[in-house]
């Protein structure tokens, strides 16, 4: 400690000089307290007079850690330094028991800051024994490190920011007014005020360009900066009280939806942190939540409620798995426990339902099933591979347009489970189910599209399709097992039915108007030169042995046959019944001459009964029901 005393400028003052140099293993540095007294106040001994002249300290110091000045300076609670030297430079004049100006600035590694402004140290203490010093300096933040503020890391990106504000210090009331910072990439504006007390105490309110809900949040639990598997930090859930309102222009979700605006509060109690009333808008619709984490016996617990209200699905999305397109409202409830962040994921639980107006689910065009029975019916589709190659196209060259639908879903273990639900659309039906398995990250989706336009209410075409692997890369894929069967029970069904047709003289039934027009043309009864069906109607001498009545839902038995003995018997039809229909009569008589061992190249349908003559009569047959 150096004093020394000269000449001043003026001829009535001296120049009054003190050093003090410092070296430590922690600090070194130098401070110079100088001012210019009057010659007759030191004389005289008037410490009056001479409270009343300036006073000016300047001081450089420097620390090869950081935290050392800061513990000095009286900032260890407030900012954090990194490792390496960093220095500080301050200058304080002013007279004694009034306002001080002062200027300093902060520099190191992590750190770099300015102040300018007034104090004013001399206020006198309350009753209680409270410090009531004000100060109001422009304060200017290009870097630091607010971690011991918020009881966070330093890894932590809330931790660090850049900022400048007019700061205004009220005994242990810091308050920041017209602040204007950067925030983890983020400008924030808006107004603060801390008590740095052993309790901190937060109030205030911020507007933002962006902000990143997720690790925003990550921080809040202390999950930042450690494995998942270990165990988490205090956070914010017990380390202030107090409120914060905010507001962001965009707000970003886990894995990349978007609100646009987002705001809300965050409170604490001591006891545990509410982000409350949480309200942003996202495609066209409105999006609400609330989350409460508290500390218990057993780990953080965390409720939470989401409401989505007429929403475009397509902006709801995770990575680059999106809702398809539709308005969209969702009721979501979460409920989980644990000392970890995979602990808490693994006992994720919850319910939910998704409501869905206008749906459009794509890749599965209902006309995929007329192209596969076009490609049927013309034996383009020679074997299941073909037959996939031909539908796949046509199945992903459209949608399938559903008026409306609600999904329920169920979260269990961390993995969220959709039951299988059925959505009705015009045409077609489609059976959804899957999940997502959170702690995994895989996904797997599963539809079953059914036609509702061809087919029995037993027996429909069917396409199943499934898409698996983590939301950035799903791998879709589609099985055709069912629809290659029903169209093989088709096939061997129409061709059954056209034989039978052609046996019994009749033209082949018609295509079903629901399917494609068949590529051969259908057989002309008046051309005997048609392919494939012989004529019913060809010229023949006497009766057409071909022409068979068609069998009656109810048939009478045939009367028997008299073999002839000196002329051809007649046959006596049976009587007609008005309440049975009638039955269409024999060809005219025929002399029948038996051959021995003769057989006929084709047997009459239905068989005749045949009985042996008796002398009288046969008696009218009866008509059996």
């Amino acid at each position: 400690l150096a004093l020394d005393l000269a000449k001043g400028k003026a001829a009535d003052r001296v120049s009054a000089r003190a050093t003090l140099d410092l070296d430590t293993p922690q600090l070194k540095g130098s401070t110079v307290i100088s001012a210019t007294p009057q010659v007759a106040a030191i004389r005289a001994l008037d410490f009056d007079t001479l409270r009343r002249n300036d006073v000016t300290a300047e001081a450089k110091l420097s620390a090869g850690e950081g935290n050392a000045l800061l513990a000095l300076l009286g900032l260890d609670r407030v900012v954090a330094a990194g490792p390496g030297p960093t220095q500080f430079e301050g200058t304080v004049t002013g007279a004694w028991h009034a306002p001080l100006r002062l200027k300093a600035r902060l520099w190191g590694a992590g750190l770099d800051a300015d102040a300018e402004g007034a104090a004013e140290p001399w206020t006198p203490s309350t009753k209680d024994g409270a410090s009531e010093s004000k100060s109001s300096v422009s304060l200017r933040v290009r870097s630091a490190d607010i971690s011991p503020l918020l009881n966070l890391k330093s890894s932590d990106p809330a931790a660090n920011i850049r900022l400048s504000s007019k700061l205004t210090l009220v005994g242990d009331r810091l308050t920041f007014d017209d602040l204007d910072s950067i925030v983890a990439g983020s400008r924030l504006r808006g107004r603060l005020a801390v008590t740095l007390a052993d309790q901190k105490s937060i109030e205030g309110e911020v507007g933002l360009d962006q902000i990143t809900l997720a690790p925003i949040f990550a921080a809040a639990i202390g999950a930042v900066g450690r494995d998942a598997s270990e165990p988490l930090g205090q956070g914010l859930t017990s380390a202030w009280r107090g409120k914060v309102t905010f507001e962001a222009l965009h707000g970003l979700l886990p894995g990349g939806a978007e609100l646009q605006p987002v705001n809300g509060t965050i409170r604490s109690d001591g006891q545990s942190l509410t982000f409350d009333g949480i309200k942003g808008k996202i495609g066209g619709g409105e999006a609400r939540a609330s989350i409460d984490a508290r500390q218990g016996v057993n780990g953080l617990a965390l409720n939470a409620n989401v409401q989505l209200s007429d929403v475009d699905g397509s902006a709801l999305r995770y990575r680059s798995l999106a809702m398809p397109k539709a308005r969209t409202s969702m009721q979501m409830t979460l409920l989980t426990q644990g000392r970890s962040a995979s602990a808490l994921i693994g006992a994720l639980s919850g319910s939910g339902v998704v409501t869905l107006e206008g749906l459009n689910l794509p890749g599965l065009d209902p006309r995929a099933f007329d192209v596969a029975i076009r490609a049927s019916d013309s034996g383009q589709a020679t074997d299941d591979i073909r037959l996939k190659q031909i539908v796949e196209p046509a199945l992903a060259a459209g949608g399938l347009s559903i008026a409306s639908a609600q999904i329920p879903f169920n979260i269990r273990d961390g993995r969220i489970r959709v039951g299988a639900t059925t959505l009705a659309a015009n045409g077609a039906n489609a059976i959804v189910s899957g999940g997502y398995d959170i702690p995994a990250d895989q996904a797997d989706i599963r539809a079953a599209l059914a036609s509702t336009q061809v087919g029995t209410a037993s027996s429909r075409p069917e396409i199943q399709l499934l898409a698996i692997g983590t939301p950035d890369g799903l791998s879709r894929s589609i099985d055709i097992a069912a629809l290659s069967s029903w169209l093989a029970v088709r096939a061997i069904d129409r061709e059954t039915k056209r034989l039978d047709a052609i046996e019994r003289g009749e033209p082949p039934p018609p295509t079903p108007a629901a399917l494609p027009p068949p590529a051969a043309p259908a057989p002309d009864a008046s051309n005997s030169n048609s392919a494939g069906v012989p004529s019913a109607n060809l010229p023949v001498p006497g009766p057409d042995p071909r022409r068979v009545p068609a069998k009656p839902k109810v048939v009478a038995p045939r009367p028997p046959i008299v073999p002839p003995v000196a002329t051809a018997p007649a046959v006596v039809p049976p009587a007609p019944i008005a309440s049975q229909p009638q039955v269409a009569p024999l060809p005219p008589p025929i002399e029948v001459k038996p051959v021995p061992g003769a057989a006929r190249s084709r047997p009459l349908r239905p068989p005749l009964s045949l009985t042996p003559q008796v002398a009288n009569p046969p008696p009218r047959p009866a008509v059996q029901n």
